[in-house]
């Protein structure tokens, strides 16, 4: 079990890195895009419109022909390479962002099924009795297990498919399928973990519910103020 378990620590321990590597380059993108926008693009006008009037300029005519030269030759290179850079944003840069928030989020998912943080219905833990709770929760894992498993299967043959027909985004030039392989490995990861969890209980990650939490503490602070107010 030591082993399972530190081959799960392994794969979260990775997963936490690629997602967080998904969301640091989003804001690397975003930033080089606004950058592009507000900066890049307003600092050659300027220097475009500054070498155009240059050679009608006083300063021009006292320095003499080879300043205006020069002039013209920052206009035509500065000219140039605003026409391969282009006006706005960086056009890919929107996209390839929703690809990087596509990764970085299903990255999330399998880290918050790792930690036990997945919405899970608690009507069953209200009704059953606590003796079958065990046993319960580990009839839990291996239905997510092939829930997962099966989505994995259905994810290959999509990708397949999507190789087949040679998908390519007309914006990023990105075959699709090199995109949409994250959706086999994560379904593939969250279906061996829950796997694992089901064959060895000991494994399952203690449920964390947030709204649960809240409420509890909640109520806690509530009573602790009227029994203030009492005193």
């Amino acid at each position: 079990m030591k082993f399972v378990e530190r081959i799960l620590n392994t794969l979260s321990f990775g997963e936490k890195w690629a997602g967080g590597i998904c969301f640091l380059l989003l804001t690397l993108l975003m930033i080089a895009d606004v950058s592009k926008r507000e900066v890049v693009d307003k600092v050659f006008n300027w220097i475009l419109e500054t070498t155009e009037a240059y050679p009608n300029t006083g300063v021009a005519g006292f320095v003499g022909d080879w300043s205006v030269y020069i002039a013209e030759s920052i206009h035509s290179g500065s000219s140039g390479f605003i026409e391969w850079l282009g006006l706005g944003g960086i056009i890919w840069a929107q996209k390839l962002s929703l690809y990087f928030m596509l990764w970085g989020g299903l990255f999330g998912s399998a880290l918050a099924s790792a930690k036990g943080s997945h919405l899970r219905p608690e009507i069953a833990d209200k009704v059953l009795p606590k003796k079958l709770l065990p046993y319960v929760k580990v009839i839990e894992q291996w239905v997510i297990s092939f829930f997962f498993l099966f989505l994995a299967y259905l994810s290959v043959i999509y990708v397949l498919e999507s190789i087949t027909l040679d998908e390519v985004n007309p914006v990023t030039e990105i075959h699709l399928w090199k995109v949409q392989v994250i959706f086999p490995y994560i379904f593939i990861s969250m279906g061996f973990r829950h796997l694992c969890y089901g064959i060895f209980p000991a494994l399952i990650p203690s449920d964390i519910n947030e709204a649960t939490e809240a409420l509890e503490l909640a109520e806690k602070e509530l009573s602790e103020s009227n029994s203030r107010g009492n005193h």
